[in-house]
């Protein structure tokens, strides 16, 4: 039952993503990861490093790029953080509920123990939502400086290398679409794990979150890419 509304969750969210799980779920092992997906490219956060501002580049324009660059590389390290946190107090959840469903337990599904973990996952998840908060701020705050930047007669050439404010504009939108939908599949993984009355269902839940299906590769090679124009690799 939980795993049809998870199904929906997923659905509303994009739908391309609901047969990555509908395929994959045979896969899924005792440990809560998918044999069957495959590895994203190298996750590794670029390294920040002088490099050096296009010549027909706005100074202003430019150095706020490589600002919004930099923010964006310490979200991405707080929101790995807290993914990975996540992960851990979902395997203990997990450890509680099969200890649980092999006793055969009265309280098979609210083990003793249990809500005490899943306000540990609550408190993940607010400090996600509070990141990703930030993240749009900046995002507005940038949009407005490339309308800005395009009125007053910028925005054509590129900023460093080759992508043009615009195109720097798309990006961070992108990203954070991706991140938002990201939270909201959190979100609905942190109200129903705890309902969860089979294993099944608990390890798909513990897998959902483990793999963050939106972010994908298409939007990982967007975050490489992007730094990689602003030198920040």
């Amino acid at each position: 039952m939980q795993i049809c509304h998870l199904h929906t969750i997923l659905a509303k969210l994009d739908s391309r993503h609901i047969q990555v799980f509908s395929h994959d779920q045979h896969a899924i092992t005792s440990d809560g990861m998918s044999t069957s997906q495959s590895p994203h490219p190298n996750r590794s956060t670029p390294k920040r490093s002088s490099g050096e501002i296009h010549k027909g580049a706005s100074s202003g324009i430019s150095s706020k790029v490589k600002e919004s660059a930099a923010e964006l590389i310490n979200f991405q390290q707080d929101w790995e953080r807290l993914h990975t946190t996540g992960v851990a107090v979902l395997n203990s959840i997990k450890i509680l509920k099969l200890d649980a469903f092999r006793r055969n337990s009265t309280e098979q599904v609210y083990p003793q123990g249990l809500q005490e973990r899943c306000d540990q996952l609550e408190i993940v998840v607010n400090q996600m939502e509070s990141s990703l908060k930030n993240l749009e701020i900046l995002v507005q705050q940038f949009g407005a400086l490339v309308e800005l930047d395009i009125l007053q007669g910028g925005g054509n050439g590129p900023v460093f290398l080759s992508w043009p404010t615009e195109k720097f504009n798309q990006a961070f939108q992108d990203i954070f679409k991706a991140y938002s939908k990201e939270l909201s599949l959190k979100k609905a993984i942190k109200e129903d794990v705890a309902h969860c009355s089979t294993k099944e269902s608990l390890i798909y839940h513990i897998t959902c979150w483990t793999s963050q299906p939106f972010i994908d590769n298409t939007c990982h090679l967007l975050l490489v890419s992007l730094f990689c124009e602003t030198g920040l690799t």
